[in-house]
């Protein structure tokens, strides 16, 4: 949290999305529907989400000069929600954390994703993976398919506006944390990554991609057969996953040794 003293009261702020509110990230999550739907430059939207961490309800073009300057002062305690890209500054809104479990009755996953399915996981990543570049419809589909995947919403049920944001940057978000560093599990850091990194000699790419693997997962006989490996919550296969690396890595590195 960053801590914030505006018109003489000290206020605290998230540092980042992942530290909102429910409530702050709704309202988040409805601002940025309203910036998609407008050209806004990034002091703009710097300033406007100012405002509602603050608790500013006047819109900002009828605030005082001297209240604008105060807020343009503190700009800068928002720096953990945004980053910079080619095309310059932009909102990181991603949470890793499920900051709306439930909307409009459909209920979603845990935190880092806790409670989705190996097999839920793998189609939603193969769907991330196929978006289709300056496509704005493929996206509203894929998007549409993950919220369906995530929050169990019927193919004849419309996708709430908000979820058709949240759940792919949350989905995203996640993926991102797994191939970005360790994450914490049952109270430990696990670096994730190793499961994707090749080591060893090289072999032919099969080009089954996570089909492959659960069929190698099923072989394995741990979780059951296909069906119910797709059925197994995906954290428990990645930690399998993880572990039969790590061992093979080590048995390497013993073999290498002692020649």
């Amino acid at each position: 949290m960053v801590k914030v003293i505006f018109r003489g009261r000290e206020l605290e702020f998230p540092g980042s999305v992942d530290e909102m509110t429910p409530q702050q990230y709704r309202e988040l999550l409805t601002s940025v529907l309203m910036l998609q739907a407008s050209e806004f430059p990034p002091l703009e939207v710097r300033r406007a989400l100012f405002a509602l961490l603050a608790g500013v309800s006047a819109p900002l073009r009828i605030l005082k000069d001297e209240v604008l300057a105060e807020i343009d002062a503190r700009l800068s305690s928002l720096d953990g929600f945004f980053r910079m890209t080619p095309s310059g500054e932009v909102l990181k809104w991603q949470p890793v954390c499920n900051l709306m479990p439930e909307c409009e009755g459909y209920k979603g996953p845990g935190d880092l994703l806790d409670g989705v399915s190996f097999g839920e996981f793998v189609e939603c990543l193969t769907l991330l993976e196929e978006i289709p570049a300056d496509d704005h419809h493929g996206a509203f589909v894929v998007y549409s398919r993950i919220a369906r995947i995530l929050y169990h919403i019927p193919d004849d049920n419309e996708v709430p506006e908000l979820l058709l944001l949240h759940a792919p940057a949350m989905f995203g978000a996640v993926w991102s944390a797994i191939m970005s560093g360790p994450i914490e599990f049952n109270g430990k850091k696990i670096d994730f990554r190793i499961i994707f990194k090749s080591s060893g000699p090289g072999k032919p790419d099969d080009k089954t991609g996570w089909s492959g693997v659960t069929f190698e997962v099923a072989a394995a006989g741990l979780f059951g057969k296909v069906a119910e490996v797709e059925q197994t919550p995906f954290w428990d296969v990645l930690l399998y996953l993880y572990k039969c690396k790590f061992e093979y890595l080590n048995e390497s590195r013993k073999n290498g040794s002692s020649k």
